[in-house]
């Protein structure tokens, strides 16, 4: 790794410069309700943990389980403000009302502050929360959940994982960014990066299959502070490096990568910043590049990269993917069309299900951190504190400290977890197909005849798409430690 790693969220969105007031802001919501189907009283339980169950009564475990009246009270902290935490606030809200939860909104602490942060958890226990919805800086998750944990607020964490991020070990030949100390709902980074690749080399292929590769260029932005989003990136760089193996093999160095594969490693991770980048690598290649492949790695970075593309000329021979969707929506939405041609998406509604009900499930001491979505543990990544080598015997690929294998070949366990690692599936979108996906999550998370989150045509065919992922057959395999 080239620089120092785990400064900033996984998603590593922008920090806003105003922040939200902390606790008791009145926070308004006109989306719809869910249909109500009739409840089915003797139920105990819902029918799967950390899934909304429409027949089950919530009234009753809130009664039982609520610290201040007969709501369950949840507050969702974030470290920082941007339009996609204020999708899920949406989305979060939504859900909530349906689960008899007294949601109070998102915090944002001033700046970014994480004494101000620990402080407002402080209060929210003295105030009788119940539990919290997560949105930290990922270096702060070990310091946010020891206070969490000594104030009795059971806690998860939602677009990140949780993690002691800062201590960061080699599986074998993985990379693995220090220990889970929750479960938690997501994505693999590390694959994300392979689909960006996948989908840039197949529009390559259908637009541009005459084109020699060696007058091709991939572009991929990356902001190497932040662990989660540069491992997108190193899962992309080894795609290719794999399908392409003519131009060189994978370094870890973002300086030396195969000949066609350039990174631009960017000083923010603001539109301006990946703009500014781009064009610098536009303008060094044009002579010896016909077509344009760019890595995004989330909306504001392929708008910026979209925005150096056009401004050059490059619109037609170039496409721009990215993981994210919700700003590229707005621009369809606007009729801009441009080169940032397609996006993996996953609506927060799909996303903000079975975490705020994994949460309900914590607060009702049904299910634990430990125990919530069993069949989702992975085996070697689940929270165990591994035995690893010494200080001065590093993995050669990202000079971090080994994990040490027993004699029976497997890792030696120190302390162990069985944390869980729920996978979401995400959707390719583009201007022509969005619309009916997202229509498709609203008819998901609201039901027939609700509004839902999107106004376009509505969708009736519930089983369009999948919500629920399938259990990787990886989950249940120890990698080689070599």
């Amino acid at each position: 790794m080239k620089k120092t790693i785990t400064l900033f969220l996984a998603l590593c969105l922008l920090f806003s410069a105003g922040a939200l007031s902390a606790c008791g802001e009145t926070v308004t919501d006109d989306r719809p309700e869910y249909i109500e189907q009739e409840k089915d009283t003797t139920k105990e339980w819902p029918d799967e943990p950390g899934f909304f169950d429409p027949t089950y009564d919530y009234l009753v475990k809130g009664a039982e389980f609520a610290k201040d009246s007969d709501r369950m009270k949840v507050g969702y902290v974030v470290s920082a403000a941007n339009f996609l935490y204020d999708e899920f606030d949406r989305a979060f809200r939504s859900w909530a009302n349906r689960m008899n939860i007294n949601y109070t909104g998102m915090y944002v602490p001033t700046g970014g502050s994480l004494d101000e942060l620990l402080s407002t958890i402080e209060t929210y226990a003295s105030q009788g929360y119940d539990g919290l919805l997560l949105d930290v800086d990922s270096n702060a998750y070990p310091t946010v959940v020891e206070k969490c944990e000594s104030v009795g607020l059971p806690w998860i964490s939602c677009m990140s994982q949780a993690r002691n991020s800062g201590a960061a070990y080699a599986y074998g030949d993985t990379f693995v960014n220090g220990e889970l100390i929750g479960s938690s709902t997501g994505f693999d980074n590390y694959q994300v990066g392979r689909w960006m690749i996948e989908k840039l080399d197949s529009w390559r292929l259908e637009n541009y299959p005459d084109v020699p590769l060696d007058r091709v260029k991939v572009i991929a932005t990356d902001f190497s502070l932040a662990a989660p989003l540069h491992e997108r990136v190193l899962g992309a760089e080894i795609a290719w490096a794999e399908i392409h193996p003519e131009f060189g093999a994978y370094n870890p160095s973002n300086q030396e990568n195969p000949s066609n594969f350039i990174i631009t490693d960017l000083p923010g991770i603001d539109q301006a910043s990946a703009q500014t980048g781009v064009t610098q690598m536009l303008t060094e290649h044009a002579s010896t590049t016909d077509v344009w492949l760019i890595y995004g790695l989330f909306d504001d970075l392929a708008i910026g990269a979209a925005n150096a593309v056009e401004a050059q000329g490059f619109d037609d021979n170039a496409c721009v993917v990215t993981f994210g969707g919700s700003s590229l929506i707005e621009q369809w939405d606007s009729g801009i069309e441009s080169s940032a041609r397609y996006a993996m998406f996953t609506a927060q509604t799909i996303m903000a299900e079975p975490l705020i009900n994994a949460l309900w499930s914590y607060m009702t001491e049904w299910k634990t951190p430990e125990t919530i979505w069993p069949d989702w543990t992975v085996v070697w990544d689940k929270g165990d504190v591994f035995e690893l080598s010494a200080e001065d015997d590093l993995n050669t690929l990202y000079q971090v400290r080994k994990v040490v294998a027993g004699a029976d070949g497997k890792p030696i366990v120190k302390e162990e977890h069985n944390y869980s690692y729920l996978r979401l599936l995400p959707e390719w979108i583009d201007k022509e197909n969005y619309k009916v996906y997202t229509e498709w999550t609203d008819l998901y998370a609201y039901g027939p005849d609700a509004s839902g989150l999107y106004d376009y045509e509505p969708v009736t065919d519930l089983d369009l798409y999948e919500s629920r992922a399938t259990v990787p057959a990886d989950y249940k395999e120890y990698p080689p430690l070599g």
